[in-house]
């Protein structure tokens, strides 16, 4: 993992190595996440509390990431959830919706109606998170979304830009984008520095 400073901001990238073949089953960590999600909630809002260019926050806060794309890709929502808050508003992108489909899920139950139409479009649909840009309130993953449609059999892979709003310990918000520079400036940057970030 490299971590490097964003001048001008609080701010550090934290770079994910390449993915692996996921856990199939819960770890421990998982399982104290889902029967104690309070003590979830206060790790995760003492981490928050670290400067985003502070060692301890950049491991905790990697391994969290790593291990949520995990469940993401076993579909183990109880997991995913126990890190949400109850209200969570998700905002996923608008090209990867159908027009019939709202454009805004709310809650829980949302997010999982979410989830149910796109395992239904893509059964194997994998997220792997490759980058973390930690903004200190707000946590913007750069992840892999790939997956063969159910009915065309068309394989599909686009980078995604998950933009994590968190407020004490817990997600309140989630918006995916296509393009960087717009989750960059929903993030709130500068634009010379949203234009430094960008340069591969």
């Amino acid at each position: 993992m490299t971590q490097e400073g964003i001048q001008g901001v609080n701010a550090a990238r934290i770079a994910l190595p390449p993915p692996t073949p996921g856990r199939q089953r819960r770890g421990l960590e998982d399982r104290l996440a889902v029967r104690f999600p309070a003590g979830l909630r206060l790790l995760t809002r003492t981490t928050m509390r670290l400067s985003p260019r502070s060692r301890p926050r950049r491991v905790l806060l990697a391994r969290r990431i790593v291990q949520t794309y995990a469940a993401v890709n076993r579909r183990d929502f109880d997991v995913i959830l126990a890190g949400f808050d109850p209200a969570i508003e998700y905002r996923p992108s608008i090209e990867l919706m159908p027009p019939d489909l709202g454009t805004i899920s709310h809650g829980h139950d949302g997010f999982r109606q979410l989830w149910r139409y796109w395992m239904d479009a893509f059964p194997d649909l994998r997220w792997d998170p490759e980058e973390i840009l930690d903004f200190g309130g707000r946590i913007l993953v750069t992840a892999r979304q790939s997956g063969r449609g159910s009915g065309s059999g068309v394989a599909v892979s686009v980078s995604v830009f998950q933009l994590f709003t968190v407020r004490e310990g817990l997600v309140t918000r989630q918006e995916d984008f296509l393009e960087r520079s717009q989750a960059l400036d929903a993030a709130g940057l500068p634009r010379e520095t949203a234009e430094r970030l960008d340069v591969p």
